[in-house]
């Protein structure tokens, strides 16, 4: 009867250990899409800061932009 018992706690541990470590998996998955988000926003970021100098260094020169 007992043996029977700590079967079934066993596997329900293992069951919970296994749930735990999809929700892990989740997480870092969801710390990676909001790590690319940050990197998009900066990439972003980086380009207007390129197209603004870009165009100062047209209008310094007398190019139309």
């Amino acid at each position: 009867m007992f043996e029977l018992l700590n079967v079934g706690l066993e596997m329900q541990k293992r069951m919970i250990d296994i749930q735990m470590q999809g929700v892990e998996a989740a997480q870092q998955m969801v710390d990676a899409a909001q790590r690319n988000v940050e990197a998009g926003q900066a990439a972003t970021q980086a380009g207007e800061a390129g197209m603004k100098a870009m165009k100062g260094w047209m209008r310094l020169w007398g190019i139309r932009d």
